[in-house]
């Protein structure tokens, strides 16, 4: 009698704790306010990219691309490229303006931005002439995929490194690997 006392409680406690904890595997719904809390961690994540990128810190930069641009790409060979770089980001408040984001999915956000980049030096040819010009400052307006990756948001390294001006394409090859 003791037994069956216990059975047909730990049941009840089986049902209730099914009614009121959720099933694994099973999605939950998000509210508003966890939307907007995913949206400002990921548009945060973002903002802190940037700030590794514009202070060139390279190694701690390439530890924030996806997995899928990871495995393409070395952390020296990222590096490397990134030396290579005709363009960096501005300073100060032409780095990041008018943000927007859009959360499609809880593990994607798109982030629409004015980001202000310069170019280091370009060669200026006129006649004969040759002019170095430094600091050529221009802005555009772009829209970055914010992915979450266990365990923090990335981005793709290889839009990193064509917004850097760094050239990856070569006439006649799909992708060159420098390693």
């Amino acid at each position: 009698m003791v037994t069956r006392g216990r059975g047909l409680w730990f049941a009840g406690v089986m049902v209730f704790s099914l009614l009121v904890s959720p099933v694994p595997g099973k999605a939950q719904e998000l509210t508003t306010d966890d939307l907007k809390h995913i949206a400002f961690a990921a548009q945060r994540s973002f903002e802190h990219i940037l700030q590794l990128w514009k202070d060139q810190r390279f190694a701690a930069l390439y530890e924030f691309g996806t997995f899928d641009s990871q495995v393409d790409l070395s952390p020296e060979a990222f590096e490397r490229y990134m030396s290579y770089a005709t363009r960096t980001l501005e300073c100060c408040w032409l780095l990041l303006q008018h943000v927007e984001s859009r959360l499609v999915a809880p593990d994607t956000l798109y982030v629409k931005a004015r980001v202000g980049f310069k170019n280091k030096e370009f060669l200026v040819l006129r006649g004969q002439h040759r002019f170095i010009a430094r600091g050529f400052a221009e802005q555009e307006t772009l829209t970055f995929a914010v992915r979450w990756e266990e365990p923090r948001w990335r981005i793709n390294l290889f839009r990193v490194l064509a917004l850097s001006g760094v050239a990856l394409e070569f006439p006649g090859a799909y992708f060159y690997r420098p390693y």
